[in-house]
């Protein structure tokens, strides 16, 4: 599992994750949008268990793929896969994820998009 993690790059990289954000990120919707960001701050966080950057990884992999189940390109539908897969990995590792996670989050999607990126932080946060 450690080798795995520490591969990460042949699976995913930081400039494949920001081109997909910022070609498709408003499509995707603002909560989905800050939750595939809240997993990218995630997985780098050293208390992260490595099972959950297991988890995380393999989200954001499929997220930045250019082939995916349902082609991003098709209206409405296409990023239906990537919404669902992004959902799911973070409902799996949210209680390990810190407020200082989220937050870095919503500050990068906040300078990323200025004032197109218009979500609110649950109060929790």
């Amino acid at each position: 599992m450690e080798k795995v993690v520490a591969n990460k790059d042949k699976h995913f990289s930081n400039d494949k994750f920001l081109t997909k954000v910022k070609a498709s990120g408003l499509k995707l919707g603002m909560s989905t949008l800050h939750a595939a960001s809240t997993l990218f701050f995630a997985v780098k966080s050293p208390d992260m268990s490595k099972a959950n950057k297991l988890i995380i990884l393999g989200a954001l992999g499929y997220f930045i793929l250019p082939f995916d189940i349902i082609a991003d390109i098709l209206p409405l539908v296409g990023l239906t896969d990537d919404v669902l897969i992004i959902t799911a990995a973070l409902a799996k590792v949210y209680s390990a994820i810190t407020v200082e996670t989220k937050l870095e989050a919503h500050q990068f999607l906040k300078k990323t998009f200025g004032e197109r990126y218009d979500y609110e932080l649950p109060s929790e946060e």
